[in-house]
């Protein structure tokens, strides 16, 4: 009998835990969509009197949500068809001369012999790093000129990192408007 008490005891505690997770997960997440919603990542250039960035560096799975995958099922999102058809609108973005690099969360695990290169413009890398944010970040601290680096995410942190070190930051609507030769 004693150790039903205490069985029953423990249970209770363990569903109680599991309710107050739960309540904090669900606010957290209305709260990152609110915040997400307050975002006031600028539309154009952080200053439109200097001159047009000339290297782009994308979060890829971030700008594949927001570009392609906007209110499609997302199953799968991660695989090499979604990153092509991704890939294939970064492909039309209307700066000619830009260097543009979309960086993937995650090993390279396409048909493509691991080359970075695709698209039809040489000008458009595409790279798999361990972590996107780092490899961002790491390329924008080592630039001789962060001000010539535009870093296009929706992350919050990630924006602010990249801001604090130089880059400009663009929101993936905003970029994404501009894909459209």
């Amino acid at each position: 009998m004693q150790d039903e008490s205490r069985w029953r005891g423990l249970l209770e505690t363990a569903a109680v835990l599991a309710a107050f997770v739960a309540f904090g997960l669900a606010w957290a997440e209305g709260l990152g969509r609110a915040v997400a919603a307050e975002s006031n990542y600028p539309e154009q250039a952080v200053d439109e009197a200097s001159e047009t960035p000339e290297i782009w560096l994308l979060d890829g799975f971030n700008l594949l949500h927001a570009g392609p995958l906007g209110g499609r099922d997302r199953s799968g999102w991660w695989r090499e068809p979604q990153r092509r058809e991704l890939l294939a609108l970064v492909d039309r973005f209307d700066d000619p001369t830009a260097e543009v690099w979309v960086v993937f969360d995650g090993p390279h695990d396409d048909d493509h012999g691991g080359h970075p290169a695709c698209g039809t413009a040489p000008r458009l890398k595409r790279v798999f790093a361990p972590s996107a944010d780092a490899w961002l970040l790491a390329r924008v601290r080592h630039a001789q000129d962060p001000a010539r680096i535009a870093v296009v995410t929706a992350d919050k942190q990630l924006a602010d990192r990249a801001r604090h070190r130089g880059a400009r930051v663009y929101s993936p609507r905003a970029f994404l408007d501009r894909c459209t030769g």
